[in-house]
């Protein structure tokens, strides 16, 4: 199905995102209540967005906001002329919508008040670290980031943990920046608390950090990835894994994902395989996908776009190509299944029998059970404690690794892991039907932890065994593994090992091409440490032409950092 409403938003504006909440004093059980919101401020129900029996438009809310001065009365909200609105998500942590206007950022309540939250709409500027200014204020006191500065903020999405994140284009505007607001601890909604009971404390000061500053624009947007704590981040032809610190603050580099930087085309796979051309907007749903649309006509064409579906194992599917209409703001998957997509002057709706995301987290375990109930169980834990107990008499496969022997269950292994899915395939490799299995030139350590990961998804990897379980990984077609590993060299880097990790990514190259990314970029920021430590001639000796790639980039940065 393939439904588009236009021209409804007239003289409002046009469409310039769509977002879902719970009914406003409501139980939470209820269908949720579905916007529609225009590029001046306005927002509509989008009503039907629950069922199948037609999509329309009801009236717009009636808008609230503060008094110029503390204490004064809520009065009816007056949109800015000027600044575009768009960019609305939703934030389960306060229970409210945050959304752009302009250069700032502002968020919606549940009572349909709208407050600052951040920048200034009329006045852009670079945001700058309140790291220290937070901690030295009281908590709960202090104005809202007036004073904060935005060059527009774009791609605004929620970790339904009190932060936002969003990207704002920095330097010379060639630069875009990945930041993240903490939310105050006021504003965090009470469980179980109706959504228009869980607001707080008027104007609170929001905490601005910044997580990365990428070489080039997010054209392709922002998205959180509930199934693995990260933001997804796309420019062009690329779609990379941006991993988050404790709490949400900044962690390691960005890992490719899916696509190949540098190399834009049409074509799905997994991994470096697939190519993407002109991303526009991201957005995850809730089965942990991330939908991508895409401007293959140019950025300046406006009827050829597409849809794909990236897995998060980096697998891309086209899901609909010619589209009519170019989409910048993030699609929503509506509780009915429909994908909603804003164009210039329209709202197309597909019909894809897609998973939305929830809009509340579930309800802890003590408001339905007693303190007696057991634990739940969970896959993960059930699957590692099935790899703990061998030899229990189960497993019907032995993998010899150097020294040590590895007993492993084949229907398991055929599942979870593509190079043992070929291998063990009738018909396939000689040795497919052994009992034994020899896996030569391969590290025991490394290969304990990637048949951990095998069986129950996640391990913790040392950083010391990081090299070799990120070979290993990506030998045996594990690209999620071969990820996260090479996250871990990437968080350990520093001047003196800076030059043997980017050597030994380059040598591997493939799937290594964007840690050999994050490597020179990294160089090139700690350009005089690197080269203080000694090790720049190496890289001279050893790869000329990396050396002469990275001594352009670090001379181009030069001017922009005095």
């Amino acid at each position: 199905m393939l439904c588009v409403l236009k021209g409804t938003l007239s003289p409002l504006g046009p469409p310039a995102g769509v977002v879902a909440r719970p009914q406003p004093g409501a139980p939470n059980g209820a269908d949720p209540q579905v916007l529609v919101m225009t590029n001046r401020g306005a927002f509509y129900p989008l009503l039907g967005a629950c069922g199948h029996s037609g999509l329309r438009l009801g009236s717009a809310l009636s808008l609230l906001e503060t008094g110029e001065a503390p204490g004064n009365p809520l009065r009816p909200y007056q949109p800015l002329e000027d600044p575009t609105y768009c960019y609305p998500t939703w934030d389960s942590w306060s229970r409210s919508i945050f959304f752009r206007a302009g250069h700032a950022i502002f968020r919606l309540t549940s009572d349909n008040v709208v407050e600052l939250v951040a920048g200034d709409p009329r006045e852009e500027g670079e945001p700058e670290d309140e790291d220290e200014e937070a901690e030295a204020a009281e908590a709960g006191t202090g104005p809202a980031n007036e004073d904060a500065r935005f060059c527009f903020p774009f791609h605004l999405v929620s970790d339904g943990k009190g932060s936002i994140y969003c990207t704002s284009v920095v330097g010379n505007g060639d630069l875009d920046a990945v930041l993240r607001l903490q939310l105050p601890a006021v504003w965090r909604a009470p469980e179980g608390e109706p959504a228009a009971a869980a607001e707080g404390g008027g104007l609170q000061r929001v905490r601005l950090s910044t997580l990365h500053i990428e070489e080039g624009r997010i054209y392709g947007g922002l998205a959180y990835s509930h199934s693995d704590g990260c933001l997804v981040m796309a420019n062009d032809t690329a779609l990379f894994r941006l991993p988050l610190g404790a709490g949400g603050e900044r962690g390691p580099a960005p890992v490719l994902l899916a696509g190949r930087p540098g190399e834009e085309g049409e074509r799905d796979g997994r991994g470096d395989r697939a190519r993407f051309k002109g991303p526009t907007s991201s957005a995850a749903d809730g089965n942990g996908n991330i939908l991508v649309t895409e401007d293959r006509g140019g950025r300046l064409v406006s009827n050829t776009s597409a849809l794909r579906r990236v897995t998060p194992d980096g697998s891309v599917a086209t899901l609909a190509s010619g589209l009519a209409g170019r989409f910048d703001t993030e699609p929503l998957v509506l509780p009915n299944g429909y994908l909603a997509i804003c164009a210039e002057t329209s709202l197309l709706v597909l019909d894809l029998g897609l998973k939305p995301l929830p809009l509340l987290p579930p309800a802890s375990a003590a408001g339905h059970a007693t303190s007696a109930a057991p634990p739940r169980r969970t896959l993960h834990a059930d699957m590692g404690a099935l790899l703990d107990a061998q030899p229990d008499g189960t497993a019907d496969l032995t993998l010899v690794v150097a020294s040590r022997r590895f007993l492993a269950h084949r229907a398991i292994l055929v599942a979870r892991c593509d190079y043992f899915k070929q291998r063990l395939a009738r018909g396939g490799f000689a040795d497919g039907a052994a009992a034994e299995l020899d896996l030569p030139d391969a590290d025991p350590a490394a290969f304990e932890l990637l048949l951990r990961f095998v069986y129950t998804g996640a391990v913790d990897i040392p950083p010391a065994l990081a090299p070799s379980v990120a070979e290993l990984a990506d030998r045996l077609l594990l690209p999620e593994l071969c990820a996260d590993a090479q996250a871990v060299v990437l968080s350990g880097v520093s001047a003196a090992t800076v030059v043997g990790s980017l050597l030994w990514a380059e040598r591997l190259g493939g799937s290594f091409s964007g840690l050999v990314s994050s490597l020179k970029a990294w160089a090139v920021e700690h350009y005089e440490e690197v080269r203080g430590s000694g090790s720049l001639r190496r890289l001279m000796a050893e790869s000329p032409e990396l050396m002469e790639d990275m001594m352009a980039h670090a001379l181009t940065k030069r001017p922009r950092a005095q």
